[in-house]
């Protein structure tokens, strides 16, 4: 049984609303959504995060603007517009890492195509962004989610806040130049992931807009759209962020996996079973899915993607290559090209 990955009709309506506002026809952001702009009235409601990933791709050309994601982010006034529960949630923590960590906590309710990590290691922390579903990663997506945030953490750091650097996966744009404009000197490309690592003095800012009730009351609002998000929601979203999360860093186990969700091997097991698929299955499409990407992007040596994609040797990738797309690693970057 599949299961598409979502994403919350609020962050759509944000980016509508954005597009518009630099220009973009809302006819033609509607027949790139594949629906009408009334859809976007409950800023909960979840939606296919393919048609978000459509209107993402194409706002370049909706905007004539190729750097539009970065332009629009330099934008951000901090508030985020719109941002349905989990936004008001994290705008009400006591402080700025409150609020983070809220938002990490109930990423499910921002859709199930939303991965998220918050590390912290003195004296810097690291905000992780990501997708379930390599498929429906875009760069635009990445430069909004991680340029909103350095635009949001500045002003909540009274402007004194610089990122210490913000890591992309893709290659450098031909815009790159624009990078600097939020990311000043701090921006580097063909990194194993999409994060930005800043001081972790920010976490500990006071929120300027917290009321403590406020925030009490939204908090059992969101268990309680928690609760059914993940009574409706399949096992296989957190197994695939995990998956995503441990593949730069080696081989995705399934033990390790298990760990990491607090459960046991078996129970990993039997809940997948349930659903329809197996921890293997995801592996290897997430690995399949990742390599199509990776492949098409000249900034990445052949080397360099089996790394990023957990093999403990190149052989190893080069078989599972020619598996998936009937020829040699090599070969398919020139087909791609």
């Amino acid at each position: 049984m599949t299961h598409p990955a979502t994403i919350c009709a609020a962050l759509v309506g944000n980016m509508v609303a954005l597009l518009s506002g630099a220009g973009a026809d809302p006819a033609a952001i509607e027949r790139t959504l594949g629906f009408g702009l009334d859809r976007l009235t409950d800023p909960d409601e979840q939606l296919p995060l393919r048609h978000l990933a459509r209107l993402e791709r194409e706002s370049p050309q909706l905007t004539d603007d190729p750097a539009i994601a970065l332009h629009l982010a330099a934008q951000c006034r901090g508030d985020g517009g719109d941002v349905g529960i989990v936004g008001h949630l994290a705008a009400h923590s006591r402080t700025v890492g409150d609020g983070i960590h809220q938002v990490v906590r109930y990423a499910n309710l921002l859709g199930t195509g939303i991965s998220l990590t918050l590390r912290r290691r003195d004296p810097t922390a690291e905000l992780v962004y990501g997708r379930t579903d390599p498929d429906l990663a875009t760069v635009q997506g990445v430069e909004m989610a991680l340029a909103e945030t350095v635009m949001t953490l500045r002003q909540l750091a009274g402007g004194v806040f610089d990122p210490v650097i913000a890591r992309f996966r893709h290659p450098p744009p031909a815009y790159v130049a624009e990078y600097r404009v939020v990311f000043g000197d701090a921006a580097r490309f063909g990194q194993t992931e999409d994060s930005v690592t800043f001081p972790s003095t920010v976490l500990d800012l006071p929120s300027p807009r917290a009321q403590p009730y406020v925030g009490r009351v939204l908090t059992e609002h969101a268990n309680a759209l928690l609760e059914r998000a993940d009574a409706a929601g399949p096992y296989r979203r957190r197994v695939q962020e995990s998956i995503l999360h441990q593949l730069p860093h080696g081989p995705a186990g399934v033990d390790r996996t298990a760990r990491a969700l607090g459960m046991s091997r078996q129970t990993l097991y039997r809940r997948l079973k349930d659903e329809g698929t197996s921890f293997q299955a995801l592996l290897d499409d997430i690995r399949r899915r990742s390599a199509a990407r990776y492949l098409a992007e000249p900034g990445h040596a052949l080397s360099d993607v089996a790394f990023l994609l957990g093999f403990s040797d190149y052989s190893a990738f080069h078989r599972a290559v020619r598996r998936w797309f009937g020829v040699s690693p090599h070969t398919y970057r020139q087909q791609s090209r």
